[in-house]
């Protein structure tokens, strides 16, 4: 009954009217073999354009003798008024039948399975078409990688990077472990491995007070980072800690690092001149680190990082870290790089990689700045979400995030 009715609306729609259906034995080989067909008699609706009913009959083999049945001459009498008006109740109540009829649930299964099998033949074509256009911009990738490569483009992994990446991978593995994706995945964190530079934890050198800086834009979280950094000097390896800040420009930021600062015991300096930053230092030659938090600067207000120079060559830091948040923009990152490059800067902290949609871009930093991952911040509570960096982790997230979005 489904294949003929499918056929039924193959050929006249789904505005067809369904005026019989029967179910009829064929036999052969002398009556001892029978097979069954089922029979539609349908014809067009009134605005269907053609009258003349169709047969559409299938038998239980998928086969019948009306496979391509012609269209049944409509008889003389029919056309006649008043045989018309004679029928016209038992007419309508064919037409509501029929169209309950094409209205089932069978029939509805047919459409379903007819737009499933074209929607599956557009998302072929436009694979296809994407297929095409992809290895036209980056026609060297091995097509047997590619996915993994538009990946590693996806995380905002620089495309010279990750093609280097992908050819290498392609390089030194055997042809039939590249259609291992797991086997692939951890070649490619090996790969990243090896490009993310880091520098591990502060340690105290034999100058006394280990002096360090962090620098960076406003609103990455340095005030956050600096009191991460001090409860874990203090609390866990047992230092003397003293808490410096610049920041007078945002409100709350003094009495915010004043708070952690009583909290841990810490001495606690506000500088405002090169001068005071000599005095506040040389006040703290009894601890074992001092941690300097800096106002965020615009990276394109080059007054206010001429001013940072200062408070810097005054205060001599043994470290200077740039704090760059994981959420910025690539082109917002590259713009703060460039700029803050003018002040000294030895190594970099990146925060906020817990809400970073991509972590590309901590690979892109350091091999621009040609510096090393201090720190990584993963949330807001202190002294807990901080970690050294890490150059395993931070391929592994990159990865990580590409596994999720791959197909």
């Amino acid at each position: 009954m489904a294949d003929a009715l499918s056929q039924v609306k193959r050929e006249m729609g789904l505005d067809a009217i369904i005026l019989h259906t029967r179910t009829i034995q064929q036999r052969f080989w002398l009556g001892l073999r029978r097979k069954e067909l089922v029979e539609i008699t349908a014809g067009r609706g009134v605005r269907g354009g053609e009258r003349h009913p169709r047969r559409a009959a299938v038998s239980s083999d998928g086969n019948g003798p009306y496979a391509n049945a012609q269209p049944r001459p409509a008889p003389e009498a029919a056309t006649r008024p008043s045989l018309a008006s004679a029928t016209r109740a038992p007419a309508v109540n064919m037409l509501e039948n029929s169209r309950a009829l094409m209205q089932s649930s069978v029939v509805e299964g047919i459409v379903m399975k007819d737009l499933t099998r074209e929607v599956g033949s557009l998302k072929t074509l436009l694979n296809d078409l994407l297929r095409d256009q992809r290895h036209r911009a980056a026609p060297s990738i091995p097509e047997e990688l590619f996915d993994h490569y538009s990946h590693l483009i996806a995380n905002e992994v620089d495309d010279h990077v990750a093609a280097d990446i992908i050819k290498t991978v392609h390089k030194n593995c055997r042809q039939e472990h590249l259609s291992n994706a797991e086997f692939v995945r951890e070649k490619i964190v090996e790969q990243l491995e090896k490009l993310i530079p880091v520098a591990g934890p502060l340690v105290k050198k034999s100058r006394s007070p280990h002096v360090v800086a962090l620098i960076g834009p406003t609103g990455v979280g340095k005030t956050t980072t600096i009191a991460k950094l001090a409860a874990n000097l203090k609390l866990r390896e047992k230092h003397r800690v003293g808490l410096i800040t610049l920041d007078t420009y945002r409100i709350g930021a003094v009495d915010q690092l004043k708070k952690y600062a009583d909290i841990l015991g810490a001495p606690f300096r506000v500088v405002g001149s090169a001068e005071d930053m000599r005095t506040a230092i040389s006040g703290m030659s009894d601890c074992d680190f001092v941690l300097i938090d800096t106002a965020g600067r615009s990276p394109t207000d080059t007054m206010k990082l001429n001013e940072l120079k200062g408070f810097l060559t005054a205060a001599e830091p043994d470290e200077v870290h740039l704090v760059l948040s994981s959420t910025a923009s690539q082109s917002c990152a590259e713009s703060t790089i460039t700029n803050f490059s003018q002040v000294r800067v030895d190594k970099v902290i990146f925060t906020k990689i817990d809400e970073a949609p991509h972590v590309g871009g901590v690979l892109n930093v350091v091999r621009k700045l040609n510096k090393s991952l201090s720190y990584i911040t993963t949330g807001q509570d202190v002294p807990d979400d901080i970690e050294v960096g890490n150059a395993r982790r931070i391929a592994t997230l990159i990865v990580g995030k590409m596994c999720t979005s791959a197909v």
